[in-house]
């Protein structure tokens, strides 16, 4: 997937109701994944208008923000431990996200999930990131930066 790929996938919403919330701990090293992608996406011309949440290790914290934007969609983006290359960025659906370790963090993202559907209707798309090395107090790997850096210039094309 690339940056054409995901405008392409969020092309029926309007860009004034999408909320992105990065997820990761900077201190772990490419868990930040999740939040430099959300820094990197803020910086698009495509999203201006939508809204960005860096919720880090506790987006329980963020609930009220996310439904004060009135969004029709939240694009939760994390680092995910998945059979893909490092820096590799994909979607997963939400059955993908109650089998892998989309969410390490306090409430799992479908906790998270299921309380905003209750408070109002919304649609949901999950992204995962995966990362080379989550070890404490590392900075996200040259690997993982580099491959968003290929995500997100429109040159590179697949």
């Amino acid at each position: 997937m690339n940056f054409m790929h995901l405008t392409d996938e969020l092309s029926n919403y309007d860009k004034e109701r999408i909320v992105f919330v990065g997820l990761g701990n900077e201190y772990r090293g490419d868990d930040a994944a999740g939040i430099e992608f959300v820094k990197r996406i803020k910086l698009r011309k495509e999203f201006q208008k939508s809204h960005f949440i860096l919720a880090g290790r506790n987006p329980e914290n963020y609930l009220e923000q996310i439904i004060s934007y009135k969004p029709k969609l939240v694009v939760f983006v994390d680092a995910v431990y998945s059979s893909s290359n490092p820096g590799d960025v994909k979607f997963f659906t939400e059955k993908e996200i109650e089998e892998t370790d989309f969410s390490t963090h306090a409430f799992s993202i479908k906790m998270i999930r299921d309380y905003l559907l209750n408070v109002r209707k919304m649609d949901f798309l999950f992204i995962g990131i995966q990362p080379l090395s989550t070890n404490l107090n590392e900075k996200i790997s040259e690997t993982l930066k580099s491959k968003l850096d290929e995500f997100f210039d429109v040159r590179f094309r697949s």
